[in-house]
């Protein structure tokens, strides 16, 4: 086969309509996995955030913040924010907001991956006890 035979457009088109398809497959089996965890971890101790951090191996992308799973199976950006407050209450508050993940493709495959194997870990421990 010559590289004249190959139209790298359609060889794109292909790739991206294969990226599509595992993010869509994904994201229903994290849906899946998220509610089969129930109850839904807190973020490291926070009772007021349940989420599980998610960090994929060979994909560093500083643009993203701390990625998590939700409970509703949906990656999200978690921002958190330390406040000043009144120095007797501890001198510090916290916000914490959930953003939409936007990532390009092949690095949301990635954290969705990274989900499923984070999830089913946990959905195997509870399943030993």
């Amino acid at each position: 086969m010559s590289d004249a035979q190959v139209d790298p457009l359609i060889k794109r088109a292909v790739a991206d309509a294969v990226m599509q398809r595992a993010s869509i497959e994904l994201n229903k089996l994290l849906v899946e996995l998220a509610a089969a965890l129930d109850p839904f971890p807190n973020f490291m101790g926070v009772s007021t955030i349940q989420a599980i951090e998610v960090e994929p191996t060979g994909v560093s992308s500083p643009d993203s913040g701390c990625v998590v799973v939700c409970p509703d199976g949906e990656l999200r950006e978690l921002i958190l924010r330390m406040i000043p407050g009144p120095f007797d209450m501890g001198g510090v508050e916290q916000t914490d907001e959930m953003a939409e993940l936007e990532v390009p493709a092949g690095e949301y495959v990635a954290y969705a991956y990274a989900a499923v194997e984070e999830l089913l870990k946990l959905l195997e421990e509870r399943q030993a006890r």
